[in-house]
């Protein structure tokens, strides 16, 4: 029934945008027709398409990159384009209906005038294309620099952390990002920087000159990072011994204390993807209770969720990524149904989480409303009282 829900969907999709767009309208020409007909059909196929594309092995691995980035924007665009003419709909048949009875109608305000729904779908195309623009610049642009403060008594000095999550670096990103990115986070100057999850989206041997790039992160106590579900995808004990060979400090139930910091770290592979039972359970919570109580504690996790399997006996702060923040509106809602949690800081039973809207994206390169982030965590002491 699961796997039926997306074709029962784009069915949905399909059959309401076309009945909108040229279904209540006999006067277009089947030029007219036919045309329209075929762009919303692809657009709603794309994905579907780019995926069966990839299995042919016809492109290389930039180009259905890039072919698959393109479907995915007619797919949102499309999606955009049904939500616009359904909502309009409702206010333009609802108003006409009040019109009516005040008997302030006119015929060209009828929602079945020819000429008149015409235009109006010209207009909702047009502001569809519009947000979609503006969703694919949303998700292209830099990161911006997302500063957040959390007070502790556990602390005398100040303590930054610049967490870094769902990059997804493929063969199709540009260097010049990459190496923008890392730039930007050294110029920081953080105290340690951790990579939480989706870091990577692709095989190690796709990867040679992005790793290099990664690899001139520098931190005072280094750089520290947690597989996300993605590099499960490729190989997870592969890139477990990659990031090593980079520098980097894996974190598998693992943990550390920073120096004379008081600051303790520890972290886990993405939960979602490992059989936490009871026992495993129990190993992870005997290998936090290794940290000194008095230090601050923080978790990596790239499922936030996890946080609610812990106490604040074992933890003070939990960073993760994978939500995406929700990446496009409406899709918000969905993320927060299965994840509990979206973008920001939350307090939870005594303990802090932050979870990072990400780097990047997945699937089309946009966002509408949740604006990617490369997150700055300022631990700053607090006086007893």
């Amino acid at each position: 029934m699961l796997f039926a829900l997306p074709f029962i969907f784009v069915f949905a999709g399909l059959a309401i945008t076309l009945k909108i767009l040229i279904g209540y309208n006999p006067e277009v020409s089947l030029k007219y027709r036919l045309t329209i007909a075929g762009i919303v059909v692809f657009s709603w196929f794309a994905p579907m398409i780019a995926r069966f594309l990839r299995r042919l092995h016809i492109f290389s691995t930039e180009a259905n990159q890039m072919i698959s980035q393109t479907c995915y924007v007619l797919f949102v665009t499309v999606f955009f384009l049904l939500c616009f003419l359904m909502i309009r709909d409702i206010f333009w048949i609802f108003g006409y209906k009040i019109a009516r009875k005040l008997k302030k109608a006119t015929p060209s305000f009828d929602p079945m005038n020819p000429a008149t729904l015409k235009k109006a779908n010209i207009v909702t195309a047009a502001a569809a294309l519009l947000l979609s623009g503006y969703a694919v610049y949303e998700g292209v642009k830099f990161p911006d620099i997302k500063e957040t403060a959390i007070y502790t008594q556990k602390l005398n000095s100040a303590f930054k952390i610049v967490a870094l999550t769902d990059m997804h670096i493929t063969p199709a990103t540009p260097i010049s990002r990459i190496n923008k990115i890392v730039e930007t986070v050294n110029g920081l100057k953080p105290d340690i920087i951790v990579l939480v999850g989706d870091i990577v989206d692709s095989k190690i041997y796709r990867l040679n000159e992005e790793t290099e790039a990664l690899a001139k992160f520098k931190a005072k106590y280094g750089v520290y990072v947690t597989l996300g579900n993605h590099e499960f995808y490729h190989g997870s004990l592969r890139w477990e011994r990659k990031f090593k060979e980079m520098g980097f400090f894996p974190l598998a139930n693992s943990g550390v204390l920073l120096g004379a910091t008081n600051v303790s770290l520890n972290g886990l592979p993405d939960p979602n993807l490992l059989r936490l039972n009871d026992i495993t359970m129990a190993g992870i919570r005997n290998n936090l209770r290794q940290a000194p109580s008095s230090s601050y504690r923080i978790f990596l996790s790239h499922s936030p969720r996890f946080i609610k399997r812990l106490n604040k006996d074992l933890i003070d702060l939990q960073i993760s990524g994978h939500t995406h923040g929700g990446q496009i509106f409406p899709f918000h809602f969905l993320v927060k149904r299965f994840n509990d949690f979206v973008a920001g800081l939350y307090d939870v039973n005594g303990m802090k989480l932050y979870v990072s809207r990400g780097v990047s994206g997945w699937g089309p390169p946009m966002r509408l409303f949740a604006p990617s982030e490369i997150a700055v965590i300022d631990l700053i002491p607090e006086k007893k009282n």
